[in-house]
């Protein structure tokens, strides 16, 4: 804009000054007055359609509290017979738990055939996806009369990890008592069996009960693998300081319980991802690492998991919002 500026004063005081003496000066002024814009607009369009900006990252997964690294690349083609001026590229970001903000960046005197980059630097401060992508980028002549807009890469994702803390194992093998010897017998594959006085009216089948009238209960049979069920609404995962204690307890009570020694079950997450809920098997750092990208990206993944079991699931380990792990209406495990 400043150029600009200057450009249309120093027309204006030519004009001016020619206007003292002949019309002769007149023309030429005003024949540079428009051969020069034209010209420089003319070269401009030859060097748009070999610029293209995107943005890379080495990254994936970011803890959070870390630093987001990304870089602006800016490849400017052989189109052209002088070097690219400059360009302005405005990125935009979207970090979890913060206003989407916008920043320019300026690139100036870019030979042909080569390559700038410009690092991008941001503050993961809570977990969930993070969104940087070119909002806009435009290439301009040397005189800053001209713009027009160039190629742009697609926008990164990138997501950010809650933080994995020790666990208590003390505490929680002393609220469990006899828990290793329990791990088979309350998780395992469902089977159908005749009710029983005392059983829990949420066992019972009653979409089988409509057809024979018969009244069939849901018993778990033993298994080598135990359900964690994590229970959030999706309103919570808008308040940010509680939805990234609620990802460390739960991540921390995952990675514990996969890398003990005493434990010889397996490990399964189910959560809610929109109106369904998955199933995910968790059996190394890998696997666990795949749940936490679903679950923040918010993508569906793993196997679906019927939602008439979600009762049942209740009744055994169960982490809710206030951080706490339940087994049943029984605390266990609190920080």
């Amino acid at each position: 804009m400043m150029r600009r500026i200057c450009y249309l004063l120093l027309l204006a005081a030519g004009f001016f000054q020619m206007m003292l003496y002949d019309y002769q000066g007149l023309r030429f002024l005003l024949c540079c007055a428009v051969c020069i814009p034209a010209m420089c607009f003319i070269l401009l369009l030859f060097q748009v359609f070999s610029c293209k900006v995107t943005l890379l990252t080495d990254q994936t997964f970011v803890s959070r509290g870390d630093t987001v690294k990304a870089r602006v690349r800016v490849r400017a083609g052989g189109r052209g017979l002088l070097p690219i001026s400059g360009i302005s590229v405005w990125v935009s970001w979207n970090l979890p738990g913060e206003q989407g903000e916008t920043q320019r960046l300026r690139i100036r005197g870019i030979r042909r055939k080569s390559i700038r980059e410009i690092p991008v630097e941001l503050t993961a401060r809570h977990c969930g996806r993070a969104r940087i992508e070119v909002k806009k980028a435009a290439i301009y002549d040397c005189l800053g009369l001209f713009s027009l807009p160039v190629k742009k890469g697609e926008d990164i994702k990138i997501c950010i990890t809650p933080v994995i803390t020790p666990v208590s194992a003390q505490a929680l093998e002393t609220d469990l008592g006899n828990f290793w010897s329990r791990i088979g017998e309350k998780e395992g594959d469902l089977f159908l069996r005749d009710f029983l006085p005392g059983d829990s009216l949420h066992r019972i089948y009653w979409k089988l009960m409509a057809k024979d009238g018969e009244m069939q209960v849901r018993d778990m049979e033993k298994s080598n693998t135990f359900r964690f069920f994590f229970s959030f609404s999706d309103a919570f995962r808008l308040q940010a300081e509680n939805w990234d204690r609620y990802l460390d307890q739960a991540c921390s009570l995952l990675y514990f319980f996969m890398e003990n020694q005493q434990i010889r079950a397996g490990l399964e997450a189910v959560w809610k991802s929109g109106e369904s809920f998955f199933l995910q098997e968790i059996t190394e750092v890998e696997s666990l690492q795949t749940w936490i990208y679903l679950l923040l990206m918010q993508e569906r993944g793993g196997v679906p998991c019927p939602e008439d079991e979600i009762p049942l699931l209740e009744q055994g380990f169960h982490l809710e919002e206030d951080c706490r792990l339940y087994i049943g209406e029984q605390c266990v495990y609190e920080e």
